[in-house]
């Protein structure tokens, strides 16, 4: 599993809510659409578990715009009420992502002007990449001890 399979699994939960908002993945156009949504990575990588295995550390952020009137004032309760409902959208304690379930954490922060924020995080081990699945490390062909 990679992490994009996880920023796809996130995404297609948001896009099933609210079919009729474009979700801007990656980067956001200046002319951007409202209400919409900002989808992006903002940590994927990581570190050794074992001789086969990596622990995967990974964070992304939603960006929730909200529509604005002819004035271009736009609604905080309205994006609290979106902000709400994303957060509901992952109340479970796991996203299935392919045939796993991945532990996923999201958090709401305060909203800004015209926009509101959801974080996404998660932990997660995997095989090593670059390593096939049940594929072992070859064995050590020399070793070198220093006693003190």
């Amino acid at each position: 599993m990679t992490y994009q399979d996880l920023m796809e699994a996130i995404a297609e939960k948001i896009a099933g809510q609210f079919p009729e908002r474009m979700i801007y993945r990656d980067f956001c156009p200046t002319d951007f659409q409202r209400p919409s949504f900002y989808l992006y990575v903002t940590q994927a990588d990581y570190e050794d578990a074992n001789l086969g295995l990596v622990e995967w550390h990974f964070s992304a952020e939603l960006t929730l715009f909200a529509a604005t009137d002819a004035y271009d004032i736009q609604s905080t309760e309205a994006l609290r009420r979106d902000q709400l409902t994303v957060l509901s959208l992952f109340g479970g304690p796991a996203i299935q992502v392919g045939d796993r379930f991945i532990g996923l954490t999201v958090q709401g922060t305060a909203p800004g002007p015209g926009e509101a924020y959801v974080v996404f995080s998660s932990r997660w081990l995997d095989v090593r990449p670059g390593m096939e699945a049940g594929e072992t490390a070859p064995p050590m062909k020399q070793i070198e001890m220093n006693w003190k």
